[in-house]
């Protein structure tokens, strides 16, 4: 019997002992000795599979690339979980997306969890957006009110700064792509600043744009005026003003109504007209038609007919920009905006002229239309 235990046992201990032999060869024969690793990062895309990266922005689909990953379990990037899916992992690369979660704590570090618990750090950068300014709905507030920035990447905390230095209180951000700021005392006309912790960004418009105005509707002088002086208010009941006096029209025109908004053919028209740059013309896709409008009635089947020129008396009717608004701003203050090539080619005699030009807008169309709005500050400006 003793010779028989004697006999098991050490059978026993040549198991273990092979065992063991087998399992440091196995390791030894791994890359990296069985270890995890990451060689390199790069991106998915075919034509571009041999670009390798550190950065990469959210949501961008990424592999990565290396030795012994087959067991990763969990993959965070920064504070963020990325998805991980059995079938885009093997022994050698994971494939993923990076988190579009905005991350609380940045380490600039990507984390690997495998299935023993063992973890793999490796340095990696998420390349989040600053913030993007489209435009606001109204570039006109007055000091105290509400103005609205759309753009995206509005990530909290952020900052509204004014030219001139003032800074706005934030009121709310929805969906990180649109922005509510309170306005300041002292903000001046100029672009404004959105700075967030992942870089600043300048408007490319102005708020309160005095640039190249051709009616602000402040004349007292109305000489080469037709029609247009008598609906120039500097205060109304329902529509508030935002800056100085503006256009009020009150009409309710039936189909074919014929409406004279404002024209005129010299006198401050001229003059006001004459504010539009040389270099307009020269690249009209470099600028816009804009103004402030706030309606009372769906402006939907109006039609504004817009003429600028030499010979408005004998040339309006058939040549204009026949604008189609199909618009209702519910008694708020909105800026509009008209490619200005796209006036032009409507408005097909208009050349450069720095005397100003001839105007007629008037409604008529063959939809009736309320047209009951507010309308200021006209101008041509780069976009």
């Amino acid at each position: 019997m003793r010779t028989s235990f004697k006999s098991l046992l050490f059978l026993f201990v040549a198991l273990v002992m092979t065992g063991m032999f087998s399992a440091c060869s196995e390791g030894e024969d791994l890359p990296n000795g069985g270890k995890p690793m990451v060689n390199y990062i790069r991106v998915t895309r075919p034509a571009a599979s041999d670009s390798l990266i550190t950065k990469a922005g959210q949501g961008a689909m990424i592999a990565i690339v290396g030795e012994n990953l087959g067991n990763a379990r969990e993959l965070w990037i920064n504070d963020q979980q990325a998805s991980l899916s059995p079938t885009l992992i093997t022994n050698n690369s994971i494939i993923t997306r990076v988190p579009s979660n905005i991350p609380t704590e940045i380490t600039n570090k990507m984390k690997i969890i495998f299935a023993n618990g063992e973890e793999l750090v490796h340095d990696f950068t998420v390349d989040i957006s600053e913030p993007r300014i489209d435009r606001m709905l109204s570039e006109y507030v007055n000091s105290g009110d509400v103005a609205t920035i759309v753009g995206d990447f509005f990530y909290e905390p952020l900052k509204v700064t004014f030219t001139g230095g003032a800074e706005g209180e934030i009121v709310s951000i929805k969906d990180n792509k649109t922005l509510e700021v309170r306005v300041p005392e002292g903000a001046q006309p100029g672009p404004i600043t959105v700075t967030s912790n992942f870089g600043a960004t300048e408007s490319d418009f102005w708020f309160r744009d005095n640039r190249n105005i051709i009616a602000a509707f402040e004349d007292t002088n109305f000489d080469g005026w037709w029609h247009g002086k008598d609906f120039v208010v500097s205060s109304d009941p329902e529509i508030p003003a935002i800056s100085g006096k503006f256009l009020r029209s009150n009409k309710d025109l039936g189909a074919w109504a014929w409406y004279e908004m404002w024209v005129g053919n010299g006198g401050t028209i001229k003059t006001g007209t004459s504010n539009i740059p040389a270099d307009a013309f020269a690249n009209p896709g470099k600028y816009s038609l804009k103004f402030e409008l706030n309606t009372l009635q769906s402006l939907q089947g109006a039609e504004l007919h817009m003429y600028m020129g030499a010979n408005m008396a004998s040339e309006r009717e058939k040549i204009n920009y026949n604008w189609k608004p199909n618009i209702d701003t519910k008694g708020e203050w909105q800026t509009v905006i008209i490619p200005w090539e796209d006036f032009l080619k409507g408005n097909t005699t208009l050349k450069y002229n720095p005397a100003g030009y001839e105007v007629s807008f008037h409604f008529s169309g063959a939809s009736p239309v309320k047209a009951m709005f507010g309308l200021d500050n006209i101008r041509v400006v780069p976009n």
